[in-house]
């Protein structure tokens, strides 16, 4: 199992909304983004802030106002986000081992999944996640 905090599942949620709902050149409202994900507003804002200062989305306040992606889709790297919003690749959950021989094979193998999940979330773009969302289903259920 893959451990990821809520603030890196808000941000991967938010940016994968964005992918799916924001249109070259539109903007999308930080309260549909809440109502879809299922975020907290106040928690979202200070999400999409984040996400803004590195670089992966462009907000717009006012009337008007709302959010997308700084770039394409296809140059943001799922990787990207969970570093952004967690600063550190998702963890896999281990259990304490003995540090004898068996202990570190097993230590060994839950190194080599982590590099594994670490090597896929960068390999996957949020254009890539969007076509899996729609091939599941044509309205992404982010229910818990």
């Amino acid at each position: 199992m893959v451990r990821l905090n809520r603030k890196v599942d808000y941000a991967l949620r938010a940016s994968l909304d964005l992918a799916l709902h924001a249109a070259p050149g539109e903007l999308v409202r930080t309260a549909e983004i809440a109502k879809r994900t299922g975020t907290p507003s106040k928690f979202l804002e200070a999400i999409l802030s984040q996400l803004g200062a590195a670089g992966v989305v462009e907000s717009q306040r006012g009337a008007r106002g709302g959010h997308r992606l700084a770039r394409p889709a296809s140059s943001v790297t799922v990787g990207e986000v969970l570093q952004v919003a967690g600063g550190a690749s998702p963890s896999v959950v281990r259990r304490r081992v003995p540090a004898d021989g068996p202990g570190r094979a097993i230590e060994r193998l839950w190194q080599d999944a982590e590099q594994a999940v670490k090597k896929a979330v960068e390999g996957v773009t949020l254009e890539d996640l969007a076509h899996r969302a729609q091939q599941l289903s044509s309205v992404p259920d982010y229910s818990i």
